[in-house]
């Protein structure tokens, strides 16, 4: 069911297997944040996990959106400068410290021919944590991209 904020569309919660194009706005699972989708991404809910994965159109990379609860900021600085096994054997190294403005921690990766970035969005005992995985000549890009999913990022009002 839609859940809506005064200033938001509708949140669509996703559904595994289902796939969501530009402009949605996704309620990420476990968590009661949400984020819209960007120009040129699709976006779904692989079956038997509560990762949002969105794909680019254009083959520029893949981003995976998990929710992190009760974490401190240490606590998630700490885990953006370790290692990221995205899979068995897709791990990203940091390549860098990790950088904080506002309520957002970034930091940066590299695995083979792919750079990765995170941007964590920090909210009332809960983040957003966007991973953007994409060839190493399309920084500016991901940068741009995390920024958009960043600035759309909602977290729901204090009951």
């Amino acid at each position: 069911m839609p859940v809506a904020t005064a200033d938001s569309s509708p949140a669509v919660e996703g559904q595994p297997g289902q796939s969501y194009g530009p402009g949605t706005r996704l309620l990420i699972p476990q968590g009661r944040a949400s984020f819209v989708i960007p120009a040129g991404w699709q976006a779904q809910r692989p079956d038997d996990s509560e990762t949002i994965v969105a794909v680019s159109d254009s083959g520029a990379g893949f981003i995976m959106v998990f929710m992190l609860l009760h974490m401190t900021e240490e606590q998630l600085t700490e885990l953006l400068a370790e290692p990221q096994p995205l899979t068995h054997d897709l791990v990203f190294e940091p390549t860098g410290t990790v950088a904080k403005k506002g309520n957002r921690l970034t930091a940066s990766y590299e695995s083979g021919s792919l750079s990765g970035r995170a941007l964590a969005v920090m909210g009332p005992d809960q983040a957003v944590l966007f991973f953007l995985g994409s060839p190493h000549t399309d920084s500016g890009h991901a940068d741009r991209v995390l920024d958009e999913l960043a600035d759309s990022t909602e977290f729901p009002a204090p009951q």
